[in-house]
């Protein structure tokens, strides 16, 4: 006789996907993390309590359905380090609860679970991360696309007011308030672009603060674009005005 939620297999009984106990476990362990969304672990926890009970390895439908998982925590704005631990906090939480094994006084029959549940842990985690790295890449390609086009409309000069100001939005830009836009064209070619200008946007954004502060590159010049009060000359110590910290910067780069 098994209990409802429940299904026998061989000497033991696995959990099947609709058991009240996987889902607490899945609640807690968002809550351990940080309040996580449990949407993201998908039937990541079913697949373990699969593994534990049966052996059964996850076939590549179902990894490829968690590196999607992985896509949509990216998208929604989840740290890789928070995902990642969630699927560590829920396979931990889930061993501590299983039924059967933890019941079993075989030492071969809870090995071999235990086998069984890392393994399954060790292809998720690397497939929700391969999963949020190609989406994180997307997402940084796209960024620098709009970053262009705003600086695109900026330089030309007769681009449309409202179509300029909706580009700039995402970014943080007020076209309302006046800003300053500085061009730096470095001595030889700017390899690996992109983290050339990250580096430098980070610079920016710490001397000018995070709020309309964009940097991006338009042919071959880098370009950056502050308030128009950013500078204020001998009010603080390091560069006094945006050119002078794009000047000091792109001489400290290696690149």
């Amino acid at each position: 006789m098994t209990d409802r939620g429940t299904q026998k297999r061989g000497n033991t009984i696995a959990p099947t996907p609709d058991d009240p106990w996987l889902a607490d476990v899945a609640g807690a362990a968002c809550r351990e993390v940080g309040d996580v969304p449990i949407e993201l672990l998908g039937d990541y926890l079913p697949l373990l309590a699969d593994a534990a009970t049966s052996g059964r390895e996850p076939e590549p439908h179902e990894l490829d359905a968690i590196g999607l998982l992985g896509r949509r925590a990216a998208e929604q704005g989840v740290t890789a380090g928070s995902a990642v631990q969630l699927y560590l906090a829920a396979a931990r939480r889930l061993w501590q609860q299983l039924p059967a094994v933890v019941r079993s006084r075989d030492s071969e029959v809870v090995r071999a679970a235990a086998a069984a549940v890392l393994h399954v842990v060790d292809e998720a985690v690397a497939r929700l991360v391969e999963g949020y790295n190609e989406a994180r890449r997307q997402m940084i390609r796209w960024e620098e696309t709009l970053r262009r086009e705003v600086i695109d409309d900026l330089l030309r000069g007769d681009a449309d007011v409202g179509r300029l100001v909706q580009r700039a939005e995402p970014f943080g830009l007020d076209m309302a308030r006046p800003h300053q836009v500085a061009l730096a064209a470095p001595s030889e070619r700017l390899d690996e672009t992109e983290a050339a200008v990250s580096a430098l946007e980070r610079a920016v954004v710490q001397w000018a603060g995070d709020r309309d502060v964009l940097v991006a590159t338009k042919d071959g010049w880098v370009v950056a674009v502050t308030p128009a009060d950013t500078d204020v000359p001998g009010s603080r110590t390091g560069p006094k005005t945006l050119g002078e910290l794009l000047l000091a910067e792109l001489e400290r780069s290696s690149r």
